[in-house]
C-alpha cells in the first residue's frame, strides 16, 4: 500500500494549474519535483497539505481518503519558503514546538532537537530568538521545526533555496542520513536541477499541469521523454535546434541550413522507418568535445570548425558558446582554457548521444 497516493487531482485558479495528476509514493521514499517557477509545484504541496481545496480528485495517506480533512487532521508537515517562526521563542523552542504539542518527554525533545540542529549547522544558535539570526539561519530553523515533527508525509517547499552554496551542498549530502525521513514519504520541491538529481530517489519534472516524466536521476537525464524535460534538467541546458532528416545511401544526416551533421545509423533507421523528416535535435553540452587546433569542415565527419561567441570560467569548469554555420552550441571546457570572442575552434560531436524530439509535440522519437 502506498504511503501517499494522489488520484487524478485537478486545481485551477484563472487557468488550470494541476490537471489530472496522479502519483504514488512508498514509505521512506524521497520524491523530488523539479520545474520552472510558476509551474504549480507549490500549489501541489498546498493541495496535499489541505491549504488549497481540490477541484477534482482524491488524496490518500496510508489508504485513508483525506481529501476533505482540514490541514491539522492530515498528519502532514510542510515547510514554506517563508519562515513563519514564533518571534517570542528561541531557535530551540521553535524546533521543539511540534514535539511539545505532541507531549513528548523532555529527554526525547532534547535528543531530537540536538540531532536536527547538528544536521542543519545551527547548534550554536539554539538560545537565540528569530530577530537575532540571519535569513538563512531562520530558514534552517523553519526546516528544523518541520523535520522535528512526526508526520506520515513531509512536504518541503524550496527548503534550502536561500542558503549559501556551501551550506546547500552540505545539507544535500546529509538529508538521507536523517532518521526522521526514513519512516515517512517526502515530497521535496525545487527549481534547482542539481538538488533534484542529488536528492531524489525518484524525480518528477512538472509542466503543463502534470508530471511530464517520473524516474531516477539517470533515467530522466539520459532518456528525457520530451524536449521540455530535457530543457529543464541539466546546466548548462541542452543544445537544441530544428533539423531536417535525410538519408544518403547507408548514411543518415541532420541538416540545419548549411550545417550537416551525421547521425547514428541505428537512430537513422528508426527515424526513417517512422517517416520523420523534421525534428528538434538535442545535444547535451558535455557530449561536445573541444578539439585542439582548428580543422577544416569535412562534410561527412563529426568535426566542425566554428567561432567562439562567449567563454566563461566558472571555477571547476568552463562554459563556451560556439557558432557553426548559423547554429550556436554550448559546451563544457577546462576552466584553465582562455578564449576570446571570434577565436576559431573545432568541435567534435558524438552521434550516439543525440536526442530526437517531435517537431510539434516535443516528445522523444526514439
Amino acid at each position: 500500500m502506498a504511503q501517499l497516493e494522489l488520484k487524478n487531482i485537478c486545481k485551477g485558479f484563472d487557468h488550470p494549474v494541476i490537471d489530472n495528476l496522479s502519483l504514488e509514493l512508498e514509505k521512506g521514499e524521497f520524491f523530488v519535483i523539479v520545474g520552472p517557477s510558476g509551474i504549480g509545484k507549490t500549489t501541489l504541496l498546498r493541495c496535499i497539505a489541505g491549504l488549497e481545496k481540490l477541484d477534482q480528485g482524491e488524496i490518500h495517506i496510508e489508504g485513508e481518503n483525506i481529501t476533505n480533512l482540514p490541514p491539522y487532521k492530515r498528519d502532514v508537515a510542510m515547510t514554506f519558503e517563508s519562515y513563519a517562526l514564533y518571534p517570542h521563542m528561541t531557535v530551540f523552542q521553535n524546533i521543539a514546538n511540534p514535539l511539545v504539542a505532541m507531549k513528548k518527554d523532555d529527554s526525547f525533545i532534547k535528543e531530537r532537537v540536538t540531532e536536527i540542529s547538528k544536521l542543519l549547522k545551527i547548534s550554536n544558535l539554539l538560545e537565540r530568538k528569530p530577530h537575532e539570526i540571519s535569513g538563512g539561519q531562520k530558514q534552517r530553523t523553519a526546516l528544523g521545526r518541520t523535520l522535528a515533527s512526526e508526520p506520515k508525509v513531509f512536504l518541503l517547499d524550496e527548503p534550502i533555496s536561500h542558503l549559501d552554496a556551501k551550506i546547500r551542498a552540505e545539507l544535500r549530502s546529509q538529508f538521507h542520513n536523517l532518521e526522521a525521513l526514513r519512516e515517512v514519504s517526502t515530497v521535496y520541491v525545487t527549481h534547482d536541477y542539481a538538488e533534484a538529481l542529488s536528492l531524489g530517489d525518484r524525480i518528477g519534472v512538472m509542466g503543463n499541469g502534470g508530471l511530464m516524466q517520473i524516474g531516477s536521476a539517470n533515467e530522466i537525464y539520459d532518456k528525457p521523454n520530451s524536449l521540455f524535460v530535457a530543457q529543464h534538467l541539466g546546466q548548462p541546458g541542452i543544445n537544441s535546434f530544428e533539423a531536417e532528416l535525410a538519408s544518403e545511401g547507408d548514411s543518415y544526416f541532420a541538416f540545419a541550413g548549411e550545417f550537416k551533421l551525421p547521425i547514428a545509423e541505428e537512430d537513422g533507421k528508426i527515424l526513417m522507418g517512422k517517416k520523420i523528416s523534421k525534428c528538434h535535435l538535442g545535444i547535451r553540452p558535455q557530449y561536445i568535445q573541444l578539439e585542439v587546433g582548428s580543422k577544416k569542415i569535412e562534410t561527412e565527419t563529426t568535426v566542425f570548425q566554428g567561432n567562439v561567441d562567449v567563454f566563461e570560467a566558472l571555477g571547476s569548469y568552463g562554459v563556451m558558446m560556439v557558432s557553426i554555420l548559423g547554429e550556436s552550441f554550448t559546451l563544457l571546457t577546462d576552466p584553465e582554457d582562455r578564449y576570446q570572442h571570434n577565436d576559431k575552434v573545432s568541435l567534435k560531436f558524438d552521434p550516439k548521444t543525440f536526442h530526437f524530439f517531435d517537431i510539434n509535440s516535443g516528445q522523444n522519437l526514439i
